[in-house]
């Protein structure tokens, strides 16, 4: 967390990189966005289960991490909703969203300080 008088910053960075080094993803190629736009997941998705407590704690933890990095909010959505019986494609979900992490690890919240109390939100229909 960065501070001066007219703004804070709040940035995970720490949590990213230590999340990267314990799935073993740091030295794997970045990914330019956290998911596929035309995915496929869904729950009757066809493969073989992969470890159920390792997605569990990997999602678990991009959970904790979207409340800072509202960019994979979405992504991480998507893969939670497998916790059940995750396959292999579910994994490569995950780890597409720590590829993305990889490229991306300072991205935090800005907020600045100003003399009126409004929010502004900005957002992509797509």
């Amino acid at each position: 967390m960065l501070s001066s008088t007219n703004h804070l910053f709040v940035s995970q960075r720490k949590y990213v990189l230590d999340l990267l080094k314990e799935a073993g993803t740091l030295g794997s190629k970045p990914a330019a966005t956290p998911i596929d736009q035309n995915h496929r997941l869904r729950l009757n998705n066809k493969g073989n289960l992969v470890d159920k407590g390792r997605y569990q704690r990997l999602v678990g933890k991009l959970i904790y991490l979207s409340h800072t990095r509202p960019d994979i909010a979405y992504s991480v959505r998507i893969v939670s909703q497998f916790m059940h019986s995750p396959i292999e494609c579910h994994m490569e979900a995950v780890q597409r969203i720590l590829r993305y992490l990889k490229a991306t690890p300072g991205k935090g919240l800005l907020f600045k300080k100003n003399d009126h109390f409004l929010v502004e939100v900005y957002t992509d229909a797509d």
